[in-house]
């Protein structure tokens, strides 16, 4: 069984509940939280803070379920201590995994790459900081799910690399086929099979064009080959959730109404190429 979920991301120029709502709209039954709507972090690091009880409350009257948290804008500093804050935070939500990059592998994106010392330097932190809120989240029962975002999480090769060196049964992958396909210009059909049978996360997110162009249509109606990806997935035993994170094409002021036809466009897409792969989907 798989859990479709979509972000309230979609929603980011709007207010936490008109995402929300626009979610529930659209016949999600799982919800992904955690992304700032108006320019402002909507969850914080205190699980039992005012933001979390009120994201919480939101999602109980819409009848969504938490399933996705994001990883909030962490300092410069102590990551792995704000990291654990986010898995409390995750917990007293009811969610379950954590969506987060890794050591990216840019000063500027596309043509401005971190000097190897100034990369290598990050991953190794970023190494030590999942280790350490790896086995914080183990006991918590949280994953933590890093996603292809260039750097250390580039492509499911980079990904197969990094999880054993992180060595923590909680950091699971989450394969992002429209960023892999953007950042990287490669074909994340062919890519994918490299760390299927390790990933507990998939984003529907599609790309057209070149690498670094910006388009991200809704899935199922650009160039990543979902019918492929879902396929690979099946055939691994993946179980875990799809998540609709992207749906603005070139971009461009959407209005929430706007938003919430692409959204349930999405949707509609997604379950026809994962039943049509073989999976049955959780909506309870």
């Amino acid at each position: 069984m798989v859990k479709l979920v979509c972000l309230t991301l979609p929603y980011a120029n709007y207010p936490l509940e008109r995402g929300i709502e626009g979610v529930a709209r659209a016949g999600y039954s799982h919800v992904g939280l955690g992304w700032s709507h108006e320019g402002e972090d909507t969850l914080g690091f205190d699980p039992d803070g005012p933001p979390v009880h009120r994201t919480k409350t939101l999602c109980e009257q819409a009848g969504l379920t938490p399933v996705v948290v994001g990883l909030g804008s962490t300092p410069a500093r102590d990551n792995a201590r704000y990291l654990m804050r986010r898995i409390d935070v995750c917990r007293a939500l009811g969610a379950e995994t954590i969506q987060m990059g890794g050591a990216g592998g840019y000063r500027r994106f596309p043509d401005e790459p971190l000097a190897p010392e100034v990369f290598r330097a990050a991953h190794e932190a970023y190494v030590a900081d999942l280790k350490e809120a790896g086995t914080y989240a183990q006991k918590q029962n949280i994953i933590l799910a890093p996603k292809p975002h260039t750097g250390n999480t580039a492509t499911a090769k980079h990904l197969a690399r990094l999880l054993p060196e992180i060595d923590r049964p909680s950091v699971r992958a989450c394969y992002d086929p429209g960023n892999v396909h953007y950042y990287e210009g490669i074909s994340p059909e062919d890519d994918f099979p490299h760390i299927a049978d390790q990933t507990c996360k998939i984003i529907a997110k599609d790309h057209m064009g070149p690498k670094a162009e910006n388009n991200f249509p809704i899935p199922g109606e650009g160039d990543v080959d979902f019918e492929r990806i879902f396929a690979t997935a099946f055939e691994a035993g993946f179980n875990g959730s799809v998540v609709v994170e992207r749906v603005n094409g070139t971009g461009g002021d959407f209005t929430a109404e706007e938003i919430d036809i692409r959204i349930q466009r999405a949707r509609e897409n997604v379950i026809d190429l994962l039943t049509g792969a073989g999976f049955s989907l959780d909506e309870a």
